[in-house]
């Protein structure tokens, strides 16, 4: 097996786990939520404090959605490789705004997540002291809405692959559908909804890509997904 070849597969198998472990991350992450079955937008931040304070689950959960945003990057700059025709245009602005947001989101699971969980280390009162701090995070003031970003990035980038057909329609439509699930307002069922339906998109195609044995040196990984 010559060495180009050998790369070529390398990334194609590891662009596939990609594909398979984001779902399983992410759906862990939000399964872990308290309340999970509610519906409702939550403006009380002694509420959300009463979720995450303490929660050492709720904080792990949180770690693994860290973990997953390396992953979603690779999955938007595949896209990007892939849309080479029709889907172009969708395919680079979607993926500037998804790897942007992807970013980001590893951001705010730093600042939203894993400094509460220190925060957790001090004593109430001082604790205490630190929630003006932390209802001004949960309320996403400031700079925190370009979060949006990300949903949006993988909206079009979806859009221009059904619309192109470079993936099947069976595979790019739940994506489709899970990338506008993704912009929901901070429900964590429907986050958890639009996990699995991505995962419905995410995990055959991923499966495709590791049975897929037509890569040669010639062939760029996009051109062969696109086949």
């Amino acid at each position: 097996m010559s060495e180009n070849k050998l790369l070529y597969q390398t990334k194609r198998i590891g662009t596939a786990l990609a594909f398979i472990f984001y779902p399983i991350l992410a759906g862990i992450a939000f399964a872990v939520h308290p309340n999970l079955l509610s519906l409702n937008i939550s403006h009380d931040v002694q509420e959300r404090i009463n979720e995450f304070h303490g929660n050492q689950i709720l904080h792990f959960g949180h770690v693994l959605m860290v973990v997953a945003v390396p992953l979603l990057i690779i999955i938007a700059i595949h896209f990007m490789n892939l849309l080479q025709r029709r889907g172009a245009w969708w395919g680079f602005v979607g993926g500037i705004l998804a790897v942007t947001g992807a970013v980001i989101l590893s951001a705010d699971k730093g600042a939203l997540c894993l400094v509460p969980s220190a925060f957790d280390t001090l004593p109430e009162t001082q604790f205490r002291a630190l929630v003006p701090g932390i209802e001004a995070m949960f309320q996403y003031k400031g700079w925190l809405w370009i979060l949006q970003l990300l949903p949006l990035g993988f909206i079009l980038q979806t859009t221009g692959l059904a619309i192109s057909q470079d993936i099947p329609r069976k595979q790019s439509i739940p994506m489709l559908i899970g990338s506008i699930l993704m912009a929901n307002p901070d429900i964590d069922l429907i986050g958890l909804a639009a996990t699995i339906v991505l995962a419905i998109g995410f995990i055959p195609y991923a499966i495709r890509l590791i049975q897929d044995t037509r890569l040669t040196k010639n062939l760029s990984l996009a051109t062969v997904a696109g086949k």
